[in-house]
């Protein structure tokens, strides 16, 4: 997803009065046509995939536009298969990744973060996060529905960042991108589903040794503990992923009912999330100001990696 047309089949056009719509893309799936800023969203009819890319125009972090923006779209997609019965799903798989070069997602809002605790605003701080918790525990439960999640990193995942690529049933990793969690350099640990996800894959004890160290591992490494479904060749992640949804759209009944028994031995809830947040927001709002410090001086160093303009993070939507 390195260029603004993912896959061979590009959504069409809302239809127009009088006029006629493009065939590809059927009418239940107008929804995937709405106008967005912080998403690129692309439909290929034959394979019924979804390919929603983050824009990171502004910032390579989970803005709450950006969260507000993705999770109407899953909850479009939820709604879908709560009001249809279909024979068919017209969706059967789902594919996350970046327009952004060489970066996935660097994670959470740093300088949002910050800002809250210096204003001792809690509640402000929680509804972000309990916004990251419902894009996590929709990823997680394919949106109570046939479709099978995927991640495609073609760049680096850091701290939320990479539980939302976890919280995806498969993960596809190019070599040589940068994997981790942060969060403990300033005290404090990815609350937003970190735990949950990790343990679930491997075991609870891998889960806090990899949180606790707060060290980048390269793909390669995560691919042979197990984090990382799919590992590919630096820039043929998206082949790589076509060729997977090519190779298993015969068996996708198969793959969402091995989605559906990782769920039933492995369940996750909303309150388990929120319940784990709140003791991530708890911790967040008594950091020491030196540890915002740190904050502060990582999100300034993503500002001049990726020549952003720190004026616009806080853009709306």
């Amino acid at each position: 997803m390195r260029t603004a047309s993912p896959v061979p089949s590009p959504l069409g056009d809302p239809p127009t009065p009088g006029g006629t719509r493009d065939e590809a893309l059927p009418q239940c799936l107008d929804f995937l046509a709405k106008p967005r800023h912080m998403l690129d969203v692309r439909f290929d009819p034959v394979s019924r995939t979804v390919w929603c890319a983050m824009r990171h125009e502004n910032t390579v972090s989970w803005t709450l536009p950006l969260l507000q923006e993705l999770n109407a779209l899953n909850a479009d997609i939820r709604a879908l298969y709560e009001q249809n019965d279909f024979v068919e799903p017209p969706i059967k798989f789902f594919i996350g990744g970046s327009l952004r070069p060489d970066v996935f997602s660097m994670g959470g809002d740093l300088p949002f973060f910050v800002d809250r605790v210096r204003a001792r605003d809690t509640e402000g701080l929680r509804s972000y996060a309990y916004a990251c918790v419902e894009a996590i525990y929709e990823n997680y439960h394919g949106f109570d529905s046939p479709v099978v999640t995927m991640a495609l990193l073609e760049g680096d995942a850091l701290g939320g960042g990479f539980e939302a690529a976890l919280s995806c049933q498969f993960v596809i990793a190019e070599r040589g991108v940068n994997l981790g969690f942060p969060e403990a350099l300033f005290q404090t640990f990815p609350g937003m589903g970190a735990y949950s996800l990790v343990s679930r894959r491997l075991d609870p004890a891998r889960a806090e040794k990899l949180i606790l160290s707060g060290r980048m591992c390269k793909a390669e490494e995560l691919h042979e503990m197990g984090l990382i479904d799919i590992l590919a060749e630096k820039g043929e992640g998206q082949a790589r992923a076509q060729r997977f949804i090519a190779d298993n759209g015969k068996r996708h009944a198969l793959l969402g009912a091995i989605g559906k028994v990782r769920r039933r031995i492995a369940p996750l809830t909303r309150e388990e999330l929120r319940d784990i947040t709140d003791i991530w927001v708890e911790s967040v709002m008594n950091l020491a100001p030196i540890n915002l410090r740190k904050m502060e001086m990582l999100a300034m160093s993503q500002d001049r990696l990726f020549q952003q303009a720190a004026s616009q993070r806080f853009r709306q939507s």
